[in-house]
C-alpha cells in the first residue's frame, strides 16, 4: 500500500503539471521532480489562487466601471453621485469575489475529467475493493498532514523574520534618538530597504499560499477520485446482488 500510495501521488503530480505519466527512467524522473516540477507546482498554485476569483473580479469591475462611465457621461450627476458610482464600481466586485457561492470555489478547481484520470491511476494499481481504497485514503491523510506541517513552518519562518526585523528597527530608532543623529534622515534612508523587505515578504507569502493551493489541488484530486472509485465499486456490488 505504501508503494501504491507513492505511485498514485507521483502519477497525479505528473498529470496535474501537464507531464506524461508514462513510466520513465528513475534518473530522468528524479531530475524532473527536483528541477522541473517545483517551479511549475508553484505556478499551478499561484494560478489557482487567482482563479476563478480574478476572472470574476476583472469582468465585474470592468462592467461596473463602463456602466458608471455611461451614467456619468449621459446623465447630469453631481460630484457626490459620481464619486458614489465609482466607489460602488470599486468595492462591489470585491464583495462578489469575497462572498462568492461555494459552488464556484469549493471543488478546488478540480473537474470531472481530472477525477476520472486519477481514478484510472487507482484502478491501474489494483485497488479493486472499497477496503483497499480506504487504506489508500489513510495514507493520503498522513501525507496531507505532513504537507500542512511544512506549510506551517514556512509561515512561522516568515513571521519570525519579520519579528526580528521589527526588533532591530526599534533598537536602531532608540539608538538614534539617544544620539545626535538626525532621526528624519535615518528614517528616510531606511525606507527603501524596508519597502524591499516588505515586497519580498509579500512575494514569499504568495508563494506559500500558492504551494498550499497546489498541494490541496493534488490531495483533493486523489480524495475525490477515491470517493468516485468507492462509488463505482459499491454500484458494481449492488448490481451483482440484484
Amino acid at each position: 500500500m505504501f508503494q501504491i500510495t507513492q505511485n498514485v501521488i507521483e502519477k497525479t503530480e505528473s498529470y496535474i503539471l501537464g507531464f506524461s505519466v508514462a513510466d520513465k527512467s528513475r534518473l530522468w524522473s528524479f531530475i524532473l521532480r527536483v528541477f522541473y516540477f517545483p517551479v511549475h507546482y508553484l505556478i499551478l498554485g499561484v494560478r489557482e489562487v487567482f482563479k476563478p476569483a480574478s476572472i470574476i473580479w476583472f469582468v465585474s469591475t470592468l462592467v461596473f466601471y463602463l456602466l458608471s462611465a455611461f451614467i456619468i457621461k449621459n446623465f447630469e450627476t453631481t460630484k457626490d453621485i459620481s464619486a458614489g458610482l465609482i466607489a460602488i464600481s470599486t468595492y462591489f466586485p470585491m464583495i462578489l469575489v469575497i462572498f462568492a457561492v461555494p459552488s464556484t470555489y469549493a471543488y478546488y478547481g478540480i473537474n470531472k475529467k481530472q477525477v476520472e484520470k486519477v481514478v484510472g491511476f487507482l484502478e491501474s494499481n489494483n485497488l479493486n475493493s472499497i477496503e483497499k481504497v480506504k487504506l489508500l485514503e489513510e495514507n493520503i491523510e498522513r501525507i496531507h498532514t505532513r504537507i500542512l506541517s511544512r506549510i506551517s513552518f514556512y509561515k512561522w519562518l516568515v513571521g519570525s523574520i519579520w519579528t526580528i526585523v521589527i526588533i532591530v528597527i526599534n533598537i536602531q530608532i532608540r539608538i538614534v534618538s539617544l544620539s545626535e543623529q538626525n532621526i528624519d534622515k535615518v528614517l528616510s534612508e531606511g525606507t527603501t530597504p524596508f519597502l524591499i523587505m516588505f515586497l519580498i515578504t509579500l512575494l514569499a507569502l504568495l508563494l506559500i499560499i500558492g504551494y498550499k493551493r497546489a498541494s490541496e489541488f493534488l490531495i483533493k484530486s486523489i480524495e475525490f477520485a477515491c470517493t468516485d472509485l468507492k462509488y463505482k465499486l459499491e454500484s458494481k456490488k449492488v448490481e451483482v446482488n440484484i
